[in-house]
């Protein structure tokens, strides 16, 4: 049975989360994206399932086939992205010298400007921003005769949205049992993804961009030949979202959005997430 959730998250200050094989002056994104989402569902997963390295790494891609709709939007922030510079030390080797070294100082450190992305409140409440999720059932299929139990709690769990130093809050979760899919011509709130049967029709409120992900649809454990590294350089296993950028507390941003067969819109409760069947 289909089941979605809402899930409420603050954060702290912001996060890091940045664009893969764009050198170590790498870019931030507007959002967490959605397969760093997962990544933090499947850590807090591994964790209270006390399950090992190898399941671990395969649960990620478990709830990537089992996902059918995935979407985000803020509630009253506004996200900006920057580059600040940051010292780094160097371990490895560097002109045959095994580094760090105070010796060699210059080979030792760097100083390269690291993006990140910073959540700005625009009333008197913490920064929040609200994913809405929708599975083919609560059950998730991992391995022969193992499974995982997906609830509340699992969500609840949640710790950081990023490096280890976005640190978030999940305030609220809601479950739904009760959903309806939607068709044809539909008034979008949440982040959408764009591809033939998913096309974006009119910007009716606000102000929407593009950013460029892993598919979440589609992701597979990790493995050295297979990394997200490849896949961007290659632009492979990549989908294209439209992305809410709220400005004004009052003034949510809205998208007219046509959708046809294989993909739906699943509504939860008031939100409403583009997905597929």
């Amino acid at each position: 049975m289909v089941v979605g959730y809402s899930i409420d998250i603050e954060f702290s200050w912001g996060f890091q989360s940045r664009i893969v094989g764009l050198s170590k002056t790498s870019p931030s994104f507007y959002y967490p994206p959605p397969s760093t989402f997962l990544g933090a569902l499947a850590e807090a997963i591994a964790k209270s399932e006390n399950l090992n390295n190898k399941q671990g790494l395969g649960l990620m891609a478990a709830l990537s086939r089992s996902l059918l709709a995935i979407g985000w939007r803020p509630l009253n922030c506004v996200v900006l992205k920057y580059e600040d510079i940051n010292r780094l030390i160097k371990i490895g080797i560097a002109k045959g010298i095994l580094t760090p070294d105070p010796r060699f100082l210059g080979d030792s450190f760097d100083s390269p400007a690291r993006g990140k992305t910073v959540v700005i409140s625009l009333d008197e409440n913490s920064p929040t921003i609200r994913w809405t999720l929708v599975f083919r059932k609560n059950n998730i299929p991992l391995e022969k005769d193992i499974s995982i139990e997906l609830n509340e709690e699992s969500f609840w769990r949640i710790h950081r949205l990023g490096s280890k130093e976005s640190v978030i809050s999940v305030v609220n979760v809601k479950k739904f049992d009760q959903i309806t899919a939607l068709t044809g011509l539909i008034s979008i709130k949440n982040s959408f993804f764009v591809k033939e049967g998913v096309t974006p029709k009119e910007e009716a409120k606000g102000r929407w961009n593009y950013e460029v992900y892993l598919n979440p649809f589609d992701l597979e454990a990790y493995r050295p030949e297979k990394n997200p590294f490849n896949y961007y350089m290659m632009g492979e296993k990549l989908l294209s979202f439209k992305i809410p950028i709220l400005s004004l507390a009052l003034y949510e941003p809205e998208y007219l959005v046509e959708l046809r067969h294989p993909f739906v819109a699943y509504k939860c409760g008031e939100g409403v997430v583009v997905g597929r069947t």
